[in-house]
């Protein structure tokens, strides 16, 4: 009789704890699902690189054209990646530029100039490398220009004496093709004489540049010595694993733009 009796109970008690299964089910599914919506609006907003400001296409196609010259015919922005089209002399090359760094990540050409006789531009660290057997004395910055339509390197060399040497080199063999002794010389507004004018040194640039990032100098270069506008490109490691690029006015000490590069990426 007993036993009779308790199976309404065991019936009820079944019944209530599938009630309290379905809602919990639908609680459970609810938190996964806002979870996953918190990693999708994370992952797009990417808050981790809040600080890295996209440079400018023509800021970019600036940096490629000090590297390679000739004329950018196109320029699209494509997931923080810049796909240009450079046409230069010896043909039409695939660009791909970082938008943040403006680093090369790759160059591809697409036609060639069947005027233009073939040949390789060298990198920059191959001529660095060939200028670093022909002489000790100290290299203080190295850009490809074009001159009259002909690219070449221009590398500045720190003497044993303190003076600045420019040498122009062939881009294609790394050959020394002539050298000169800079002066660094502006009219005088009243007389239109040339005056001397002198550089901060690397250290007086180095110490501009960490006041306003504060870290460890990895390398400093001085650039558009033959513009008529130079500065120092100093690099500055964080304590938090990015970097920062400061380029200080060689003349005037002024802070005229700082970027940052993340080490992870």
């Amino acid at each position: 009789m007993e036993e009779h009796e308790g199976r309404p109970e065991m019936k009820r008690e079944k019944q209530r704890r599938k009630g309290w299964a379905k809602p919990r089910r639908s609680f459970w599914w609810g938190v996964g699902l806002l979870a996953l919506l918190v990693v999708i609006v994370v992952m797009w907003w990417k808050p981790w690189q809040s600080d890295r400001v996209m440079l400018t296409a023509d800021a970019a196609a600036q940096s490629v054209l000090d590297q390679y010259p000739g004329e950018i015919v196109n320029s699209t922005l494509k997931d923080g990646t810049y796909i240009m089209q450079l046409r230069s002399e010896t043909g039409l090359y695939d660009v791909q530029v970082d938008a943040v760094t403006a680093t090369v990540n790759s160059i591809k050409r697409l036609e060639s100039n069947p005027q233009a006789e073939e040949k390789t531009l060298w990198s920059r660290e191959q001529i660095k490398t060939e200028l670093l057997k022909q002489t000790d004395a100290e290299l203080v910055s190295l850009e490809l220009v074009e001159q009259q339509g002909i690219p070449v390197y221009l590398a500045v060399f720190k003497m044993k004496d303190n003076t600045r040497e420019q040498w122009t080199i062939d881009p294609y063999t790394g050959e020394k093709q002539s050298s000169k002794t800079l002066e660094s010389s502006s009219p005088d507004p009243t007389t239109g004489e040339g005056t001397k004018t002198s550089f901060l040194s690397e250290k007086e640039a180095e110490q501009k540049a960490l006041a306003r990032i504060s870290g460890e100098v990895d390398d400093i270069e001085l650039r558009g010595t033959n513009s008529g506008n130079p500065y120092y490109l100093v690099e500055i490691d964080l304590e938090d694993g990015r970097e920062a690029i400061v380029q200080v006015n060689a003349i005037s000490g002024a802070i005229r733009s700082v970027t940052w590069d993340d080490d992870d990426d």
